[in-house]
């Protein structure tokens, strides 16, 4: 799962370098409601709420367990035959993993402070 944000100014997807299951998580770690980012496109610095970050599936561990279930069944099918190719479902057991955290992630939001 990796956390995302969209730039203001350029409207561009970023990655944040900072790793974490939820929001609540997050808030702890950078001791606020907002989180200080960097455009990777257009340079702007700006802050974020916690709120406005969302959490995708990495597709970086989805190819490699891609990789990782053709060299296994390719392997295993030889030496097994036909039950092996259930190796070639270690991707999907993946995708659904990250599709998992990345929703539970995104169905938790935090509280904002009232700002009287």
């Amino acid at each position: 799962m990796r956390l995302t944000y969209t730039c203001r100014a350029c409207k561009r997807r970023n990655f944040l370098n900072l790793r974490e299951d939820n929001r609540a998580n997050l808030q702890m770690k950078v001791n606020d409601e907002e989180v200080i980012v960097n455009c990777n496109n257009c340079g702007k610095t700006d802050k974020r709420h916690i709120n406005r970050i969302t959490a995708i599936p990495d597709n970086r561990v989805i190819i490699v367990s891609v990789v990782l279930g053709v060299v296994v069944t390719a392997i295993l099918i030889s030496y097994l035959g036909f039950i092996a190719s259930f190796s070639f479902s270690i991707p999907i057991f993946v995708w659904r993993y990250e599709g998992e955290q990345a929703h539970k992630f995104n169905s938790v939001v935090i509280r904002r402070k009232s700002s009287n």
